[in-house]
């Protein structure tokens, strides 16, 4: 598992653009990295997360959905399973 870091926590936050659409706090991110192997693996956690239907209408009005987009950064991310499978 990964020790969070400020400079971890930065990368972090850019990469799921909490600047710009905040979801998560800082103890959250935190303990994304900290329970990681890996930045990219935290990165994609994250971006899951955030990921869910963010679709909002109010009388006529809606906003857009950003779940494809975080899925896509998740998709960047995403850890490649390296293990092998036994046939047990």
């Amino acid at each position: 598992m990964m020790k969070a870091t400020s400079d971890s926590l930065e990368k972090l936050k850019r990469a799921l653009r909490e600047e710009t659409m905040p979801l998560l706090s800082d103890e959250e991110l935190q303990d994304l990295i900290e329970s990681s192997e890996s930045l990219d693996e935290a990165i994609y956690k994250g971006a899951v997360i955030k990921s869910e239907n963010t679709t909002l209408q109010v009388s006529g009005l809606s906003t857009a959905d950003t779940s494809t987009y975080f899925l896509r950064i998740a998709a960047l991310h995403r850890p490649s399973n390296t293990g092998i499978l036994r046939g047990d």
